[in-house]
């Protein structure tokens, strides 16, 4: 994993089975916990649950779809305002 954290790490073909298996089941542990946010630079903002009890692309699925970057965290969306959130033109 190095500089990564369990969230930004996903499957490659040269994985052994094991650590295949427990990226599998890394969705789903996600769906079931909460997080302390602190600063928020850990804690996805759309993929984690942090606000409610699920995580927010799940609340707003519609808005999951359109927002560009789907891997800001808590802290960087909440730093400004109006919140740091951009999403695509969609016809």
């Amino acid at each position: 994993m190095h500089s990564k954290t369990l969230a930004q790490v996903t499957i490659r073909p040269t994985d052994s089975p094991f650590w295949k298996g427990l990226m599998r089941m890394k969705d789903m542990f996600f769906r079931r916990v909460k997080f302390l946010i602190g600063n928020g630079m850990s804690t996805r903002f759309w993929e984690d649950t942090w606000l409610g009890e699920t995580p927010l692309a799940l609340q707003y699925p519609t808005l999951y779809n359109i927002v560009q970057r789907k891997e800001d965290y808590v802290g960087i969306v909440l730093q400004t305002i109006p919140l740091n959130i951009q999403f695509r033109h969609v016809r």
